[in-house]
């Protein structure tokens, strides 16, 4: 049977999903890859999560459940994950069958490594969200997650439908190719660095913690991994351990810590939507 190297083992998956997981595995195998599905396939190999999450557990001083979240290394900024608007369409159907039934759960709906919706939605900063609104970006104190930006909201609390709101717990794909060709600017081997990507145990299969290890230059085709198309990845650092990525899995944005001058680039690059969160740092 062939077998993918996102899969745990039966041994390492608990007891009660093991069904679960020989199913899926079994359906995998007839499947014939994509190109590049089957290019990404070949350019990552699992090793043990365990051994390899042994310096982000210690930076962070947590479980990884949701993602290793890294200090200041020395420095650290966070991206804000992509929004977009499409401005020809009303901000709130006025039939109410169009509109969400319940209003908190529109930001809850994530789309994979989502892509720009169509020709007619525009990028939308939250900078410029918050101008119009008057809002904060992130309000002080808090983390870039669904809470932010609440003047957007109606009185029902739904978002408005003329604004895709960005990915939870996922970078979008846009953001993920700008921030890894940057990663590949300040990397000590550019496109041949060597690093680990992360999967935290709640995003991925089955709750067993996922570590894959290749060149920073192929993690663009990631997204095209035959078992790794639902998020980014949690974390992902260099083996020279210089910088290192965070994606929380509740929020919607990425952390970004390592040197100044990658910081400093980071908050300067024109397609990414970067700030200091001097109480997260």
């Amino acid at each position: 049977m062939q077998d993918i190297y996102g899969y745990p083992d039966i041994d390492e998956v608990p007891p009660v999903m093991r069904d679960i997981l020989a199913k899926d595995k079994a359906e995998r195998a007839a499947r014939v890859l994509t190109p590049e599905e089957a290019a990404a396939f070949a350019a990552w190999t699992r090793v043990s999560a365990g051994a390899e999450t042994r310096w982000p557990a210690e930076l962070s001083g947590d479980d990884g459940l949701l993602g290793f979240e890294p200090p200041a290394l020395p420095d650290s900024a966070w991206i804000l994950h992509a929004l977009y608007e499409d401005p020809r369409r009303p901000a709130f159907a006025d039939d109410a069958d169009d509109a969400d039934d319940d209003g908190d759960d529109g930001d809850d709906e994530e789309s994979s490594w989502a892509t720009r919706p169509g020709p007619d939605w525009q990028r939308l900063r939250w900078s410029e969200l918050a101008r119009r609104t008057g809002d904060p970006v992130v309000e002080e104190g808090a983390y870039p997650d669904r809470h932010q930006l609440p003047s957007c909201r109606s009185a029902d609390r739904r978002w408005p439908d003329n604004i895709l709101w960005s990915d939870e717990g996922s970078l979008d794909a846009e953001t993920w190719h700008q921030l890894v060709d940057l990663l590949i600017a300040y990397s000590p081997d550019g496109p041949d660095t060597r690093c680990l990507v992360h999967f935290c145990r709640n995003m991925f299969y089955y709750h067993v913690p996922t570590v894959l290890t290749g060149r920073l230059g192929d993690a663009h085709d990631l997204s095209y991994h035959p078992d790794l198309m639902a998020y980014s990845p949690s974390n992902i650092w260099p083996v020279d351990r210089s910088w290192v990525t965070f994606t929380h899995f509740d929020l919607h944005g990425t952390k970004v810590a390592g040197p100044t001058p990658l910081i400093e680039a980071l908050l300067g690059h024109p397609g990414l939507e970067a700030l200091r969160l001097p109480w997260k740092p």
